[in-house]
Order: structure tokens, then C-alpha cells, then sequence
């Protein structure tokens, strides 16, 4: 077995990380080919997701006498242990100098990243470059390291870790489920979808507190419900305290939201990952729906936003208390960028936008709010025309709403299924 098969998903980056090990563990093979070993690899993307476990397979794979260095002495000390471990790697080579959270070596901003730290780890790395030591860090903020220190020739390969995708959110969740007694109506892909962006750790936190919830009520399994309300509580700001109000402004909500889902499921089959109409923190009122993947197209986004407002006002002559507003500035910045993309109206926007608050007349500014005005009426029709010809999509997700408060993505695939939907032509 591997070392390599306890990094769960992220399948292209092991690959990478297999073959420059294969380098270390077989050099004559490449040097046979004129192939040389990469000047260190440097491991970097936002924290929890995994960059120290990959760089700690990496180590045992390689089988190699590792010397770890990690921030957590006071700066002289902390400058003698860099010197100290580069020298120890060099004279007891073949080694690898594991460089932890490197971005927290120094207490430097962006701008002045030229700390002493970083420059006793340039000169460890000049060191023993001739030597068979090979360095492997690690960084959340890449930004806050000099590009003396990052460039090639010291760190050859700067690999980029995003967060999980889809699939590999499903190979995580499935890992960190494994110990846990869940009940049958756990459904991984309706957990992977409504967590989408989220680290590997707050993946495990989530399924943790969740499991924490489900003993405290003294279930001998987690469920579904448990999971959810631990993602509404962590992930949206949504705890178990949602108390309806009235009838009608509940149906209001409903509505401002199912708004929102159906024109996204019309559009882009399968793009949302979780609806409620459960109040977030902050919120007086008003529920949520968020996409598990992006639409690839700006109109789509447009139409979007404003399906709430559309929704409501099919029904209803007051939009006020649904979150309406909110979503006519969002149409609007987005319309206002992509009139800004697009140079509409025959002026070249984008070199008049660069000095706008300088210079831009304010008969210039009015013909750009008034295009900007224009464009919302029309994309606000044609979200209301969307709507109508999807009206039985519309009112039946509206009550699904009402009636289970969240919906999960395989209750809105069901939900798809069941009604005839209307395509529209952007």
C-alpha cells in the first residue's frame, strides 16, 4: 500500500507527488534521460485542506531522513534552527527539509515579505543545492512569501491545492463517514452538494458536530436532519430556532426563493445544491438558495438575481418585506459589469470607467445608469415570462418549501423530474 492512498480524492495532484518521489527513489532512471530533480516543491492553497498530510506522505513514501522545520520559537533562536537543520540535511544526505506553513516563518505584511527568516531559509536552500537535500514547504498565503525565495531554481514545482471538487467532496465525506453509525437515509451526494467549497477539515468538523447532535438527542445513528441542521447552523448561519411567522409572509418567502431555484433548475439542470427558507443570523427574514456549481454564463446570473422579485411580484403587489431589494442591487452590479465588459452604446466604457470619478461627465453618467435601467427591465421580463411558462415548477417547489422548510439536491432533481419544464433562449 502506498503512503499516497491516505490523501482521500485529489487524484491529479498525487500523481505529481508520486512521480517527483519516483525521481527521488530512482534517479538513475532519469538522469539516463537527462531529467533532473526538481528544486523543491512548494505546496500551497487556503488552510484545512490537506497540504502538511501531503507533504508528510510525500516524506514516507520517499523513505528519506526528514529534518521539519516549524515557526515556534522567538526570531534568533527560530534563525539558529534554520541554519542548523539545513546544515544537520546536508550532512546526513540523502535528506528532505520539510518547510511547515512557511507564510507564518515571519510577522510580514504583503508589501514587505523581505523578512530575515525567509532570507536564512534562501540561503539553507543555496546551500545545499548541491547536495542530494531536497525541500518541501508548505504555505497558505503565497503572497506573503518573496519571490526570491518562491521563484524557480529553489522551488521548481508550486503546486496549487483548491478545495475539494464534487467528486472529491463525495470520496471525503464517504472517508469521514466510516466509524460512524449512520442511519439508511444518508445521502452522500445530497451532503457533498450542499457543502460545496468547503475544506477537507470543515468537511470533518461538519460530519463530527453532526454525529455530536445525533448522541446528545440520544439517537443510536446520525441521520439526515442531524447533518442538515449542522450544515445550516455551521455553513449558513441558519440554526434550529426558525419559527415561521405568519401564513402569508411565509409563503412570501417561499415563493422569493423557489423564485430563485426554478429559474436556476430551468437554466442549468442540476445547479442547486441546497434551498431553505429557514432565517439566518442577522436576518430577520428570508431563506437561501445556493448553487453547488457556478452558471456559466453572465445573463444566466442575471436572471437569477432578479427571479425572486419576479417570483413575488406574480403574486403579490408588495415585494418590500421578500428580499426583493437586495436583489435588484445585485442584478444591477452585475449588469452594470457586463455593460462595462461589452463597451455598450458605442463608447469605449472601459477606458472612461478607469477615470470615472475623475473626469466622467454627468451626462455620460446618466446614459450609463440609463442603459444599466434599461437592461434591468428587460432581463426583469424576461426572468417574469421564465417564471409563467414554468409556473407548475414554480408553485409546486413553493410548497415543497412550506412543507419541509429545506430541500436538498435530490429533492430538487425530484422535484425537476416531475414537472414539464420550459426552456428559455438567452
Amino acid at each position: 500500500m502506498s503512503k499516497f492512498d491516505n490523501i482521500i480524492g485529489y487524484e491529479t495532484i498525487k500523481k505529481e507527488l508520486m512521480q517527483i518521489c519516483d525521481m527521488l527513489k530512482n534517479k538513475e532512471i532519469y538522469e539516463n534521460l537527462g531529467a533532473k530533480l526538481p528544486h523543491g516543491i512548494l505546496l500551497h492553497g487556503e488552510p484545512g485542506l490537506g497540504k502538511s498530510l501531503m507533504a508528510k506522505c510525500f516524506i514516507e513514501e520517499s523513505g528519506l531522513k526528514t529534518y521539519t522545520v516549524r515557526r515556534n520559537k522567538g526570531t534568533d533562536d527560530f534563525m539558529k534552527e534554520i541554519t542548523e537543520t539545513f546544515e544537520k540535511a546536508k550532512e546526513n544526505t540523502p535528506a528532505i527539509v520539510f518547510l511547515d506553513d512557511m507564510d507564518k516563518f515571519a510577522n510580514e505584511d504583503e508589501k514587505l515579505c523581505d523578512a530575515e527568516e525567509y532570507v536564512a531559509i534562501q540561503s539553507g536552500i543555496d546551500n545545499v543545492k548541491e547536495s542530494e537535500v531536497f525541500v518541501i514547504g508548505t504555505a497558505n498565503n503565497v503572497r506573503k512569501l518573496p519571490e526570491s525565495l518562491t521563484r524557480s531554481g529553489r522551488f521548481d514545482r508550486k503546486i496549487f491545492i483548491p478545495l475539494p471538487t464534487s467528486d472529491d467532496s463525495y470520496k471525503i465525506i464517504k472517508h469521514y463517514l466510516k466509524g460512524k453509525k449512520v442511519s439508511d437515509d444518508i445521502n452522500i451526494e445530497d451532503i457533498a452538494m450542499m457543502i460545496q467549497h468547503t475544506s477537507c477539515a470543515e468537511l470533518e468538523t461538519v460530519l463530527n458536530e453532526a454525529a455530536i447532535l445525533a448522541a446528545y438527542s440520544r439517537k443510536n445513528s446520525i441521520s439526515t436532519k442531524d447533518i442538515v441542521d449542522t450544515v445550516l447552523r455551521m455553513k449558513y448561519d441558519a440554526p434550529d430556532n426558525f419559527v415561521k411567522t405568519s401564513e402569508d409572509t411565509t409563503r412570501k418567502v417561499a415563493i422569493h426563493e423557489a423564485g430563485h431555484l426554478v429559474m436556476c433548475e430551468v437554466l442549468c439542470p442540476g445547479s442547486i445544491g441546497i434551498a431553505s427558507i429557514r432565517s439566518r443570523e442577522g436576518h430577520s427574514k428570508g431563506g437561501f438558495v445556493r448553487k453547488c456549481r457556478e452558471l456559466d454564463r453572465r445573463p444566466f446570473e442575471i436572471l437569477v438575481s432578479l427571479a425572486g422579485k419576479a417570483a413575488v411580484e406574480m403574486y403579490y403587489a408588495d415585494t418590500r418585506a421578500s428580499g426583493c431589494q437586495s436583489d435588484l442591487s445585485m442584478a444591477a452590479d452585475q449588469i452594470r459589469t457586463a455593460v462595462s465588459e461589452s463597451c455598450t452604446n458605442g463608447f469605449e466604457f472601459m477606458d472612461v470607467e478607469t477615470r470615472f470619478s475623475a473626469s466622467m461627465s454627468q451626462n455620460l453618467n446618466s446614459r450609463v445608469e440609463a442603459i444599466i435601467h434599461s437592461e434591468l427591465e428587460r432581463y426583469l421580463f424576461k426572468a417574469r415570462d421564465t417564471l409563467i411558462k414554468n409556473k407548475e415548477f414554480l408553485e409546486k417547489a413553493t410548497d415543497m418549501l412550506i412543507e419541509k422548510e429545506t430541500l436538498l439536491h435530490s429533492d430538487i432533481r425530484a422535484l425537476r423530474e416531475s414537472v414539464t419544464i420550459t426552456e428559455v433562449f438567452i
